[in-house]
């Protein structure tokens, strides 16, 4: 009998409390490469030439060792993760595993026949994550740098949907597609399709700030976070976010679970904390998953957060997006907060001008 999704998503959301619970590898995001065949401007990826991307054989390898150690949903990204000439069978070897699996791509090579392939995974696939710039040809492709890239994403999420596949269109707000950023939500409700966007940019992995040109004021953020949610005033309450003594404070570096139930393994065969922060890089090929993981849990546990550390008695903490991947691109420590997240909390807390 056909496992339904509904009972599917539930049992991995059982799971998925467990890791959290007992701190084990239940999710990993699995870089597989990093070529990719757009030159987006804001993109963080910052390759290391000198190193060699893993083989079909070596990703099977860790994927074996991920089962052994418990790991059950994986999501596989890039770069272009269907860039990669063995993607299918690394996907149809992952469903075999029992892995659930989701894909981050940005759709340019999901033709009908590639849809059919992702389809054919069943209950094993989550969603396929794509990423839509803009709403129009000329926004998407500035974007982009690559001519042809709207129609063939266009016809990537249609194929998609014609064969049952759970899409989910995502966006990052720059100050190119500000203005398009509501007809890119209507473009993916009218696809049937999950949309989600992130408001603010980072740092490239080796520290490059040219992503942040293209950064949306916090007042402006805002705002349009007031358009999708249907509050056009959000942004001008100044009781949209109270400022309260007994909510200030982060009580936690990594929220997200990275490095205690979360992880990320780059296209190198390396373990990092997440995609942004390219740290510690334990080589697993050298070693193995479950020694890494060892490693960095420990390395995790013995991080002591230093008495200059501000998050612990601000009180815009409750409202603020800063993670440690910010703190490690701008100083490759974990607790610096950087002008542009202190700026958004503000903003977010209602306030509009100048610094505390």
């Amino acid at each position: 009998m056909a496992i339904r999704k509904e009972s599917s998503d539930n049992f991995y959301a059982g799971i998925n409390t467990l890791a959290r619970k007992h701190k084990f590898p239940g999710s990993v995001m699995f870089e597989l490469t990093y070529k990719c065949n757009f030159r987006c401007i804001h993109c963080y990826v910052a390759p290391d030439r000198r190193k060699k991307e893993l083989t079909t054989a070596q990703v099977v390898s860790i994927l074996n060792q991920l089962k052994t150690a418990g790991s059950f949903h994986i999501g596989f990204t890039g770069g272009e993760p269907f860039l990669r000439e063995d993607i299918f069978d690394i996907l149809d070897y992952a469903k075999n595993c029992g892995f659930r699996i989701s894909i981050l791509t940005n759709g340019t090579l999901i033709n009908k026949g590639a849809a059919k392939r992702i389809a054919s995974l069943g209950t094993s696939l989550n969603r396929v994550d794509i990423s839509v710039l803009g709403a129009t040809k000329k926004t998407f492709e500035r974007i982009t740098g690559r001519t042809g890239s709207f129609e063939c994403v266009m016809k990537a999420v249609k194929s998609l949907k014609k064969e049952g596949v759970d899409a989910q269109i995502k966006t990052t707000l720059l100050s190119l597609n500000k203005n398009e950023l509501m007809d890119i939500k209507k473009l993916a409700e009218r696809q049937g399709c999950f949309f989600r966007y992130g408001p603010s940019l980072t740092r490239k992995a080796d520290g490059n700030r040219a992503p942040l040109r293209y950064q949306v004021e916090p007042d402006e953020i805002c705002r349009i976070k007031g358009l999708l949610t249907g509050d056009r005033d959000a942004a001008n309450k100044e009781a949209f976010l109270e400022l309260k003594p007994k909510a200030a404070g982060r009580r936690e570096l990594f929220r997200c679970g990275a490095g205690q139930f979360e992880v990320t393994i780059n296209p190198y065969g390396e373990m990092n904390f997440c995609p942004q922060i390219h740290y510690p890089e334990y080589n697993i090929l050298k070693s193995s998953f479950n020694g890494c993981w060892k490693k960095l849990k420990k390395l995790v546990s013995k991080i002591e957060i230093p008495r200059k550390y501000q998050c612990n008695a601000c009180g815009l903490a409750s409202f603020c997006h800063w993670c440690p991947a910010k703190a490690w691109a701008l100083k490759k420590d974990f607790f610096t907060c950087d002008e542009e997240s202190r700026k958004m909390a503000l903003a977010e807390a209602g306030f509009n001008r100048g610094m505390p």
